[in-house]
């Protein structure tokens, strides 16, 4: 099933009401604070923006929750705490850019993030739309209305492309993705960082669709696919690595799968890939006894680098020649890792 897109800033302050630190907090402060008492104006305006996560808000639906945000950001200003404060700073952002909470434009901006990435469109080949130099991001969504409107007519929604084709949209959309905003800056959860997560996740998605193409069993280091899904990877750890909307354990996740799938390119898995074809046995190697060094379950992948650890290697080495252990140590733990071996 599919992630559906939630109303970010309104769900973490409903459930939460603490913002993700550029620390990378893991778990949501549980002090009481002079601003609680604004949480049922939040979760009265929640529902309102889910409805219309999909669709357009018609002109009433826009003036009542304007009509509620008025009254929220006004509760969460007079907070003293902390958590209050930053509560305060994300919902005025939300607020400010109502429209670009709902009828799909996120998800469309990650249809636009991928389409640009992978080159889709001639149009969008000599623009800056994902440099970090955000002036030069501002010139390019500012004089590449064009070309961003020809993408996504035909990656979005018709109910998507009529929200962003209103000048005050599209000019607040450029102004979200090309201004850092001022005030505390241990808080990520302004819209800024979420609309420029979404970069990251395009890649996220585009690296799940790019497994699924590549052959596996017979992929070799210089496969033009497995260069670019490699790629993806080195261009999605960058991105997360400047985010942060993400936090430590994201980041570690990211990094093993990573680790994992380099794997793949290195002389240590073409040896495996030899070895699956001669099936190296206790009859030469009698250091294996039983075990089946070519197998795939996780009880002999598990023994064959503990255990086993030294005759592997050995195997490897007589197998393949020096260059298939050079980074033995490293390659194995990374497998043992992947595997969780010591659970």
């Amino acid at each position: 099933m599919k992630n559906r897109w939630i109303p970010s800033v309104f769900f973490v302050v409903l459930v939460f009401m603490s913002p993700v630190s550029s620390q990378n907090t893991t778990e949501a402060s549980t002090d009481a604070c002079d601003s609680d008492k604004c949480l049922m104006m939040v979760a009265e305006i929640g529902p309102i923006i889910k409805t219309h996560e999909t669709v357009k808000p018609k002109a009433e639906v826009l003036k009542k929750m304007n009509d509620l945000c008025t009254d929220i950001k006004k509760c969460f200003k007079a907070a003293t705490c902390k958590k209050g404060k930053h509560t305060y700073e994300s919902m005025r952002d939300a607020c400010e850019y109502l429209e670009l909470m709902t009828g799909n434009v996120q998800p469309c901006l990650k249809k636009f993030y991928a389409a640009v990435y992978h080159d889709k469109y001639n149009c969008t080949q000599n623009k800056e739309y994902l440099t970090d130099d955000l002036p030069k991001r501002r010139e390019s969504y500012t004089l590449g209305r064009f070309c961003f409107f020809e993408v996504i007519q035909k990656e979005c929604s018709s109910e998507t492309v009529a929200i962003l084709s209103s000048n005050f949209n599209y000019d607040n959309l450029i102004n979200v993705l090309t201004t850092l905003p001022g005030g505390l800056q241990d808080n990520c959860n302004r819209v800024h960082h979420s609309f420029n997560k979404l970069q990251c996740e395009a890649l996220e998605e585009s690296i799940v669709e790019k497994e699924k193409k590549i052959d596996w069993i017979d992929a070799h280091t210089n496969d033009t696919e497995l260069v670019e899904f490699l790629q993806l990877f080195e261009d999605a750890e960058t991105c997360i690595s400047k985010s942060c909307s993400y936090n430590d354990i994201h980041r570690l996740i990211f990094k093993s799968k990573k680790d994992w799938f380099e794997l793949y390119s290195t002389e240590f898995f073409i040896c495996k890939r030899k070895m699956m074809l001669d099936k190296p046995s206790s009859s030469k190697y009698r250091c294996l006894g039983d075990h089946n060094i070519v197998g795939s379950k996780k009880e002999e992948t598990c023994e064959r680098y503990t255990k086993l650890n030294n005759c592997t290697k050995s195997v490897m080495e007589a197998s393949c020649g020096k260059k298939s252990i050079e980074n033995y140590d490293k390659t194995a733990e990374i497998i043992k890792k992947h595997f969780e071996c010591d659970k």
